[in-house]
């Protein structure tokens, strides 16, 4: 197993100028295409947003509290079911994903014959750390009212979309695809489907769970996520 960084570094540099206009236009629709779909959706579905929001909230804070039997306020915060979300959140942030982006590409390089298929889940995840930081800046949703135990400091950014949630989305959904592409046999692109599955879900549980978003953040990072890793596969696919 061969990690050839250089070489990689070299070959993306070189295809850069090529794909950097493609993916910049397929950005660019999915933010147009996002803004349209948000300020419909906001006319039509609004209350029924908010109530289910409201619902499942409560079963959040339900869940967060139970079997907790320490004392003290901040008793469910040290409850293990809380530190495995924390942990999990974290698990799910910048640092570990773009790591991974950089492994699988390197990985890519020295052991896969069209290595560039594997570029796809970093630059389906640089692109939507992009879409989260700009959308959360025109929507400007307010985070939910913090409550105690939930996760220990309050967020300044906007909620919605959910970033933990678009962004893992991207990367774990298009791992399974550039598989794929390459020709990688069907039950190694079924397991990586599964850990996609368990990975995103877990992801997006983790912030309803510790209260930092709305479900419908993470219903809406997941929607936004199949539509930029659409684009940046007929991007990809077009160009390769």
């Amino acid at each position: 197993m061969k990690f050839p960084i250089g070489r990689f570094f070299s070959e993306f540099l070189a295809i850069l100028p090529d794909l950097l206009p493609r993916f910049a236009l397929a950005w660019l629709v999915a933010f147009v295409g996002l803004i349209g779909t948000v300020l419909l959706l906001k006319k039509l579905i609004h209350p029924q947003v908010l109530r289910t929001d409201a619902r499942i909230r409560a079963w959040a804070r339900t869940l967060r509290y139970q079997d907790v039997t320490a004392s003290g306020p901040d008793a469910a915060e040290r409850h293990a079911r809380t530190n495995f979300f924390r942990f999990w959140t974290n698990f799910a942030s910048a640092p570990t994903l773009i790591f991974l982006s950089l492994a699988t590409a390197i990985w890519a390089t020295g052991n896969v014959a069209l290595p560039r298929f594997f570029y796809l889940p970093g630059i389906a995840y640089a692109g939507s750390m992009l879409l989260s930081f700009v959308s959360k800046r025109v929507f400007k949703r307010a985070r939910p009212v913090r409550e105690e135990g939930a996760f220990g400091h309050k967020l300044k950014d906007g909620s919605f979309p959910s970033g933990h949630s678009l962004t893992s989305f991207c990367f774990w959904f298009t791992l399974p695809v550039a598989a794929g592409m390459v020709g990688v046999a069907t039950s190694w692109i079924a397991l990586l489907v599964f850990a996609a599955f368990v990975v995103v879900t877990l992801t997006g549980l983790s912030r309803i769970y510790l209260g930092v978003h709305f479900p419908s953040d993470v219903l809406g990072g997941f929607g936004i996520g199949t539509a930029w890793c659409l684009l940046c596969y007929l991007a990809l696919h077009a160009k390769l």
